[in-house]
Parts: C-alpha cells; structure tokens; sequence
C-alpha cells in the first residue's frame, strides 16, 4: 500500500493512500462547530469535522485504509530526534577524547 501523511504548512497535512489525496487543515479563524475541514487535492471541501480524529476516521472509512494511523505515523517520525552520529572507525566509547575531558 502506498501512503503518506506529511504537513504542508502549520495546521494542515496532505495525505496519500494509494491513488487519493486528501487534504487535512484546521480553520482556526472560523466560527463554526467543525474547524477541521478535509478537501481534495484540487481544494474541494469534501467535509468538515468536530475534530482532528473524526476527520481521519472519515478519511478511514471512505478509503479503507487506516488512516489515522498514518497520520500518529508521521507525527512520531517528526518528533523522534536525529540518529546519533556513528563513531569513526577504532574510536570506542572511552576513547581518548572522553579520558582528556575528565583529566585523564
């Protein structure tokens, strides 16, 4: 299955299952009882919603696929720090630069 979530921009993520596009935006400017709006790729409104959740239950339940999950996916990549850096090659844990830092 070919998918993805990534934002686009602050409060707003396109995303990809299969051969559909979705896009996902908070309207905080908006007076209304269902900020969360879902639109094609074209910008279509397709639907509205309460919340961040029902919107990708909807997203779900018209592809199938599971969507929200996707989406807790992306978040928690973008949140999990850069892999630390591989030591070079023969430098060890208590290399020297470790024993001159605590006076060694």
């Amino acid at each position: 299955m070919d998918c993805c979530v990534e934002e686009i921009e602050p409060n707003a993520w396109r995303v990809r299952i299969e051969s559909i596009t979705r896009i996902v935006r908070y309207r905080s400017d908006s007076q209304t009882f269902a900020p969360w709006e879902i639109s094609s790729a074209d910008g279509h409104v397709l639907w509205s919603a309460p919340s961040l959740e029902s919107a990708f239950r909807w997203i779900q339940a018209r592809t199938g696929y599971p969507a929200e999950a996707l989406f807790a996916q992306a978040l928690l990549e973008r949140s999990t720090p850069e892999p630390a850096r591989p030591e070079a090659a023969g430098e060890s844990p208590g290399s020297s630069k470790d024993r001159r830092a605590l006076g060694n």
